[in-house]
């Protein structure tokens, strides 16, 4: 899976970024993984996402609880989830190893931290994939700041209109930071967007943000 690869951003805000995915392999091991995936999706809950979607039943900030997402899903459902904090991966991939459910797990971030984990679990990574960043006319893309939001969606249901005004709300005191967070990430149904990182940069962008009308 290559959709939450193409974050941008800087170093120090992706520190803390990890898409979480689990995927079952259609005709390969999706058969009977019913259970597999709802006993995941425990392990996910009880260790603390900071984000949870799939596109049975959206994402957790819609108000879907861990107990209907399980109840929703299918030996072939895809769970996505998203952490904010090192420690909370490590455990859940700690766990994950330990049951060995043979179903594919990908997580995206840093490279480096990535593979600092890993050696950390003794865990060799199957494969490695990298975004080789944008190419074509970047002129018509949205400006970098408000790109460091948007590409929090990798099939892009965050639109840079929908930053813009959350940005206004934030500067006019309408919504907090964090308010405006949560509603950014309401459209990623794969509930990889970090609303977190998305508060921290909407705080540190909101003093200097104005909007022109013509």
């Amino acid at each position: 899976m290559t959709h939450t690869l193409h974050r941008e951003g800087s170093e120090d805000t992706l520190k803390d970024d990890f898409p979480f995915l689990v995927t079952p392999v259609k005709g390969i091991n999706d058969k009977g993984a019913l259970r597999k995936l709802q006993r995941i999706i425990d392990i996910i809950f009880e260790v603390g996402p900071a984000n949870y979607g799939g596109y049975e039943k959206g994402n957790i900030f819609t108000g879907v609880t861990a107990e209907e997402v399980k109840k929703a899903i299918n030996d072939r459902s895809r769970p996505r989830c998203l952490f904010s904090n090192r420690e909370k991966l490590k455990e859940v991939l700690r766990r994950l190893v330990k049951e060995n459910f043979g179903i594919s797990i990908t997580v995206s971030g840093l490279i480096s931290e990535i593979e600092r984990i890993a050696r950390e679990l003794d865990i060799k990574p199957h494969s490695i994939n990298l975004s080789l960043g944008i190419h074509g006319k970047r002129e018509y893309l949205p400006d970098e700041d408000i790109r460091e939001i948007t590409t929090m969606c990798g099939h892009g249901m965050v639109a840079p209109n929908l930053v813009k005004d959350m940005l206004l709300k934030v500067k006019k005191g309408e919504k907090t930071v964090e308010e405006a967070g949560i509603e950014l990430a309401k459209p990623c149904v794969c509930g990889v967007f970090n609303q977190e990182r998305a508060s921290g940069l909407l705080s540190k962008m909101s003093p200097f943000w104005c909007r022109h009308t013509y």
